[in-house]
């Protein structure tokens, strides 16, 4: 009986160390150190066809029947859609990505309420016109489950960074928001720093990417945390407006000199190595997902697409870039939720 017992006693040890080596082979390694967190970007367009109808009626008007495949058209509806349409899909993009922080580009104020409600997420952000509520937000919403907020900020992408100011010969006025964070579950701190550079200077967007660089710069060497960059940068990778992603990703150098000297002064930091990089080139081949081009306009064709919204990273060892994704923006029997497509990524900070 002795013999017996110690036997199945053995039996049960071995299975159970067989089963811890099979979860640590199968269990990714990313998952089982540091605090995983996913970010959502998206420009969503700004709500250029601007109505009453409530977030109450646009939830009443949707249609409960089931779609018939012999009475769709598929990708036919390729106009662009009022916000008060769009903003449900666009909702639903963001709660099934499980986003613990989802930034925008090119939200009215009316448009970030919207969301505040839709999402129960807080935000920050300010309207770029005016700091307060007038213009678009650089907005980051974060969920309060998971992630902390412990400070923030905005600054303006101009000669003058600490007032809403335009850069002369620049489309619009363009700010940048940044938040100090902290995870709950594991109390790992972190920046995130979205932006949105303009559309129609390449000398205010050069401006722009330098001074977020000289501002993170600052962030990672104070607060020594991870610090990360997202947003429309209207810059590609190549080509006549590769300016701004070059100096973002440290390929070009703009002279301090040239910067605000109060704001040099305020963020002073010693400036060692600093770059950002590209999230899509730092996540794993195998790991990446999706689309490459970010921006489709409302067309049904590729003639003008273009990769311009990104995520980065700065060049430490204290985060890993685990997935990568661009995302939908058109389904099959829908419309475009917007001109531009989400940016989704899966980050660990260790």
């Amino acid at each position: 009986m002795i013999t017996t017992a110690n036997s199945s006693a053995r039996i049960r040890i071995l299975a159970l160390i067989f089963l811890i080596a099979v979860l640590i082979m199968i269990y990714p390694r990313s998952a089982q150190t540091g605090s995983t967190i996913r970010i959502q970007s998206w420009n969503l367009r700004y709500d250029s066809m601007p109505n009453d109808i409530t977030v109450g009626e646009t939830i009443a008007a949707l249609n409960r029947t089931v779609p018939l495949d012999t009475q769709t058209k598929y990708y036919s509806n390729y106009t662009e859609q009022p916000w008060s349409t769009r903003r449900i899909g666009v909702k639903n993009e963001v709660l099934f990505n499980e986003a613990d922080l989802f930034t925008i580009n090119e939200g009215l104020h009316r448009q970030v309420q919207d969301l505040r409600e839709l999402l129960d997420m807080p935000y920050i952000g300010v309207g770029r016109d005016d700091g307060a509520q007038a213009g678009e937000y650089q907005a980051i919403f974060y969920n309060p489950d998971s992630i902390e907020l412990l400070s923030n900020d905005t600054f303006w992408l101009s000669d003058k960074p600490f007032e809403p100011s335009k850069y002369p010969g620049a489309g619009s006025y363009r700010s940048c928001t940044v938040g100090y964070f902290r995870t709950i579950k594991k109390s790992t701190r972190f920046v995130v720093i979205n932006a949105h550079l303009d559309d129609q200077s390449d000398d205010q967007r050069r401006l722009g990417a330098a001074l977020i660089r000289y501002r993170a710069e600052y962030e990672q060497e104070t607060k020594k945390v991870p610090v990360f960059l997202v947003g429309d940068f209207n810059s590609q990778v190549s080509g006549e407006t590769n300016g701004a992603y070059k100096i973002t990703t440290g390929r070009f150098e703009f002279p301090t000199d040239k910067l605000n000297s109060t704001f040099v002064s305020k963020y002073n930091h010693s400036g060692s190595g600093f770059e950002f990089l590209d999230l899509l080139e730092a996540t794993p081949v195998e790991n990446r997902q999706g689309n490459l081009a970010t921006f489709t306009g409302f067309k049904n064709n590729v003639d003008s697409f273009s990769r311009i919204d990104f995520q980065f990273g700065a060049n430490t060892s204290s985060w890993e870039a685990v997935r990568y994704k661009v995302g939908e923006n058109w389904y099959d029997n829908s419309y475009y939720l917007s001109d531009h497509r989400p940016v989704i990524s899966d980050i660990l900070l260790k």
